[in-house]
């Protein structure tokens, strides 16, 4: 039989095709984890200051016909937005004055001195927001 001289063996050619799928991989997971925080991050400040304006529109706009259900939302919505020094003091007062209201049986109205204290409450955090 006669050799066939004109055909070359076979070159071995150097594959970096899985190293550039493992980089690629690595560079992609960095990316989209860079990607995450950053999305984490504005929405988490976002929700911060519009969850604040939402609780204080919820502390404004208490029911007062019904004494006994509106202390217990006021005293909710002013403990959520009482994040400072300032806030937390009257926080403090006006739970204290909204106690008498949430555990007793009949209430006839929510006296003006409380009032007073509601809507002072509502200046200091209207002030700051």
């Amino acid at each position: 039989m006669q050799e066939l001289r004109d055909i070359k063996p076979l070159i071995e050619l150097s594959d970096y095709s899985l190293y550039l799928l493992i980089s690629a991989v690595v560079v992609g997971l960095i990316f989209a984890y860079k990607l995450f925080i950053y999305f984490y991050k504005y929405a988490k400040g976002s929700c911060k200051v519009n969850c604040n304006k939402y609780y204080f529109y919820m502390y404004c706009n208490v029911d007062w016909s019904k004494p006994k259900e509106a202390a217990y939302l006021a005293t909710k919505y002013a403990a959520v937005l009482a994040i400072d020094k300032r806030r937390a003091e009257l926080y403090e007062q006006l739970r204290v004055r909204l106690d008498r209201y949430k555990y007793t049986k009949n209430i006839d109205k929510i006296d003006s001195e409380t009032m007073n204290y509601y809507n002072l409450y509502k200046q200091v955090c209207d002030e700051s927001l």
